[in-house]
């Protein structure tokens, strides 16, 4: 089959090397004029560096796999990091369960029985028994409300905004669930394993066109090519189509009424600053920030798992954000941005100072972050569309997940197999 596969990130590029290693004539179609979508990447000091933090777990099968098949296995390194909380003026240490016990922010007993809900959490086969419950709800039932107030509801509260308390119990179980003390990163970056998909797909014949923004998709009937148009004008016919952008921008190409239910899931918009700096600003690789009147969600050291030698002797800092795309950290300028940004990382390093920032980096995606409440899973799609040669995997089909690289993977792999045989 001539198949068009719509998006070059881990979906797209997994789901078209195995499309193009079971033989059929693949054309990958691409907005950007970048590989890896969520997972793109720029250069620092001559190594490639992703735009949003990245890392995987131990318990990444699928990606970790794959990894191994395009022979990049040796540079996979799990790491110690450090996890630390911005909270009530201080940083607070929190990377193991020791770290937990002693946190200060809470009386000992509330230490104790977050830990231990936690620990239940993690005890939980299938997050699906969460589905219908508030992840709110159930902190502040079994964690207690000390440690609901100063640990969970600034976590969701930063993530989610105003619609915090309607985020499900199961996406909070995915995230305490299937995560790992250790972090794993390809030396060299993860852009590594999307030039290698690419290179293997343009191998077996396949090929990669950027620049191609997703316009139209139309099919008169079953036994009819796919119709996909992109905004430049090129036009193409394929038999089949898999698409892999966020459902919002197919829901469009489609010409779905906006009652109908590809609209109903909605999402956040990122917005993500790489410093450069010459030195280091925070003692640990992922600083959650939980007090609630500074304007970002975390920072992470990425040099604090990765040498900085790597990166030209820069200590690199990501100031990261899930917002509205009306909220204003999407829409100011970023040069004035980081000039708001500023008092803020003071705040929490009282040393810094914009001097220290030798060159920074600004990335903004309109559609990276779920808004994963109880209602959520009914509007899920199912991978087959009312288009009977188009097929969708994206983002919100990977529930109780919102997102990852490895179920992007395992995703894109299941509905090749699935759909494409």
């Amino acid at each position: 089959m001539r198949v068009g596969v719509i998006g070059a990130g881990a979906t797209g590029l997994t789901a078209a090397y195995d499309l193009a290693n079971a033989g059929h004539e693949v054309v990958v179609l691409e907005a950007a004029d970048e590989l890896g979508g969520l997972a793109g990447s720029l250069q620092v000091g001559g190594t490639a560096l992703e735009r949003f933090y990245h890392h995987l777990f131990g318990t990444d099968r699928a990606v970790i796999e794959l990894i191994g098949e395009l022979g990049l296995a040796d540079r996979l390194r799990f790491h110690a990091t450090t996890t630390g909380i911005y909270h009530g003026g201080r940083l607070h240490d929190f990377s193991t369960p020791a770290d937990m016990l002693r946190f200060g922010a809470l009386p000992v007993a509330d230490r104790i029985r977050f830990g231990l809900s936690s620990a239940a959490v993690k005890l939980v086969r299938r997050g699906e028994r969460f589905n219908d419950v508030a992840a709110l709800d159930w902190t502040r039932r079994w964690a207690g409300r000390r440690a609901s107030e100063v640990i969970w509801e600034p976590l969701l509260s930063g993530k989610f905004g105003d619609r915090a308390e309607e985020i499900s119990m199961a996406w909070l179980w995915a995230r305490v669930h299937c995560r790992t003390f250790k972090l794993g990163y390809l030396d060299g970056g993860f852009a590594q394993l999307y030039t290698a998909l690419a290179e293997r797909i343009a191998i077996k014949g396949g090929k990669l066109e950027f620049g191609k923004r997703l316009a139209t998709i139309t099919q008169d009937r079953a036994d009819r090519p796919v119709l996909v148009s992109t905004a430049d004008g090129s036009r193409y016919e394929f038999d089949r189509v898999l698409v892999t952008v966020p459902q919002p921008a197919f829901a469009q190409a489609v010409g779905a009424a906006r009652q109908d239910f590809l609209w109903q899931n909605h999402y956040l918009g990122a917005t993500c600053f790489v410093l450069e700096l010459d030195r280091s600003v925070i003692p640990y690789y992922w600083l959650n920030v939980n007090d609630p009147d500074l304007p970002f969600l975390a920072l992470v050291e990425h040099t604090r798992m990765i040498s900085p030698s790597e990166y030209g002797g820069r200590h690199l800092l990501y100031v990261g954000n899930y917002v509205p795309r009306d909220d204003w950290r999407f829409v100011t300028a970023p040069e004035e941005l980081l000039e708001r940004f500023a008092p803020f990382i003071r705040r929490i390093n009282p040393e810094f100072d914009l001097s220290w920032v030798r060159r920074w980096h600004f990335s903004r995606a309109g559609f990276a972050q779920p808004v994963v409440t109880s209602a959520y899973r009914a509007w899920i799609p199912p991978h087959t569309t009312a288009l009977p040669g188009v097929f969708l995997a994206t983002m919100a089909q990977v529930y109780p997940q919102d997102r990852g690289q490895n179920y992007a993977v395992a995703m894109a792999r299941a509905v090749v197999r699935a759909h494409f045989r």
